[in-house]
């Protein structure tokens, strides 16, 4: 899934620091998901990670340069498989604050 899979209209809302092996978030390890009407889109910068898909009972490998669009609501997480270099972009639907 790329970046243009987002669907059309919707506007940045900002981005996660740049995270390492070292240095993600316990919690994007963990069980968790997107407020209503905020997508995400998980770029790999460097090396790869795992792409849970809870909801839809799916795993993929994310591997640099690459990235994932992470649905609204939609249960996940990530999973580490060694060195890797992330950054997550949000986006809101036009006018949502």
């Amino acid at each position: 899934m790329k970046k243009d899979s987002i669907p059309p209209g919707l506007e940045p809302a900002g981005n996660s620091l740049e995270f390492t092996e070292s240095t993600i978030p316990d919690a994007l390890l963990y069980e968790h998901s997107l407020a209503a009407g905020r997508w995400g889109v998980l770029n790999v910068i460097e090396g790869s990670l795992r792409f849970v898909d809870l909801e839809k009972g799916e795993e993929h490998t994310v591997s640099a340069p690459g990235q994932i669009a992470i649905r609204p609501e939609a249960p996940h997480h990530v999973a580490l498989d060694g060195e890797v270099r992330c950054r997550i972009d949000f986006f809101r639907e036009l006018g949502s604050k």
